[in-house]
Order: C-alpha cells, then sequence, then structure tokens
C-alpha cells in the first residue's frame, strides 16, 4: 500500500570526498603552474643575455671593444635600472643594436636584474676577476629562480647563477 520512493541524491560522505579530491588536484595543478611560469621566466632570462651578448659582440666588432661605462678598468657592474649603466649601455647600444635594453622578467631591482660588468673575465667554474683595460672583456650576469648551482659571488652580489662573457 505505501509505495516505497528511492531517493536519488549524494550522500554527505560521498561530497566530501568529491571536494577533497577537486582540493587535491587543485594543488597539484597549482604547484606545477608556479614551477612553469619560474622555468619560462629563466629560459626568457637566458635568451636575453645570449640576445645581448650578440649584440656585444657586433659592438666588439665595429668599434674594437666593450661598452665600458665610463670606467677605465674594471667597474662595479650595477644592475641595468642604475643610472650609469643603463645610460652607458642605452648611448652605446641604442637604437644602433637594440631598441630597447631588455629588462628581468620580473626585475626586483636587487637580486632580479641583468648585470653587466666591463673589464671582467670568468676564471674559472664560478669565478671571474676584473682585467684592464675594461674594453677588452665583459661579464653579464643573472639570479635565476630554479637554478642555484653554480652560484658566482662579486660586484658585491651573491647568487648568479648565469654568467656569460666576452669571447677574447
Amino acid at each position: 500500500m505505501w509505495a516505497k520512493h528511492k531517493q536519488s541524491g549524494f550522500t554527505i560522505v560521498e561530497l566530501l570526498i568529491v571536494i577533497v579530491v577537486i582540493g587535491i588536484l587543485a594543488a597539484i595543478t597549482i604547484t606545477v603552474y608556479n614551477g612553469v611560469q619560474q622555468r619560462a621566466r629563466d629560459a626568457e632570462r637566458s635568451s636575453e643575455l645570449t640576445s645581448l651578448q650578440k649584440v656585444l659582440e657586433l659592438y666588439h666588432a665595429d668599434f674594437g671593444g666593450y661598452p665600458k661605462c665610463g670606467s677605465t678598468g674594471p667597474n662595479t657592474p650595477p644592475a641595468f635600472s642604475a643610472s650609469t649603466v643603463t645610460a652607458c649601455l642605452v648611448d652605446e647600444l641604442v637604437p644602433t643594436y637594440l631598441s630597447a635594453l631588455p629588462t628581468d622578467p620580473i626585475n626586483d631591482g636587487v637580486n632580479l636584474t641583468y648585470r653587466y660588468g666591463a673589464g671582467y673575465t670568468k676564471t674559472g667554474p664560478t669565478t671571474f676577476i676584473g682585467t684592464a683595460p675594461a674594453r677588452d672583456n665583459y661579464i653579464l650576469g643573472v639570479q635565476q629562480e630554479t637554478v642555484s648551482s653554480p652560484s658566482y659571488s662579486g660586484w658585491g652580489y651573491s647568487g648568479l647563477t648565469l654568467l656569460l662573457g666576452s669571447s677574447n
């Protein structure tokens, strides 16, 4: 006489399991996505420094030396955002060789900033020294997000993980 009605729907336990699974998948996705972004920015840093290295070699072929940024010997290279290096490289490279100087994807002004030093040469896996005159050699450096070794120290900066230099 009484008709049994089967109720359809989800129990609270089933709903909680689904919510937990979605939360775990979201956490994994966010972690992987952040790693991908950091690696992409590091690839951009490497590409920009390699391009800048080619521009500096073209400059060297045209003028017989590299931009010395007001120094006759090795200079303490500030970030590109510092006025002396920016003015020097802009005056020497823009617009003939570049439309604008590259900037780090994050460019925090302290670590994640491109650095240029006239009169320096790489001497080992993690070392570089000042040489004279400044127009004969240079190095470019940046700290990457996903790379911690090798770690170059100098110029009062530590943690530079990508260091490129002149071919001389």
